[in-house]
């Protein structure tokens, strides 16, 4: 049995990591280095997220709300007046809106193999 924050965390947030990493390197130009100090990760894994060697699963990366969110909190990291706990903030309101969401819930039941669960939304 596999509670939905297993599944946050095993997949919803790696996914999000990674497309973190890679707005901050496509559209702002950051280096690796600078990138994985940002987000208080390696360089190494901050490469495995650029050469998806991390983070393969894009079921979540597909709705606009998760676009938008990780164009804002690149934004927040690139600007120096924008707090860590501000950040961390805007990543944890994400979570809690796609944890809650029908698409969420929905691969949920399915990798628990059962057809009435609403345990997501609750």
């Amino acid at each position: 049995m596999k509670p939905p924050c297993e599944l946050a965390v095993k997949e919803f947030l790696p996914s999000l990591r990674a497309a973190i990493v890679k707005e901050l390197s496509g559209s702002y130009h950051m280096k690796q280095t600078d990138i994985a100090h940002a987000l208080g990760i390696t360089q190494a894994s901050v490469s495995q997220y650029l050469n998806v060697e991390r983070a393969k699963e894009t079921r979540f990366t597909s709705t606009e709300a998760f676009n938008e969110a990780v164009q804002k909190i690149a934004e927040q990291i690139v600007h120096d007046k924008t707090s860590t706990a501000a950040v961390l903030y805007s990543m944890c309101a994400l979570c809690e809106e796609m944890r809650r969401s029908e698409e969420f819930c929905q691969i949920h039941q399915d990798i628990l193999n059962v057809k009435k669960c609403d345990i997501c939304k609750t």
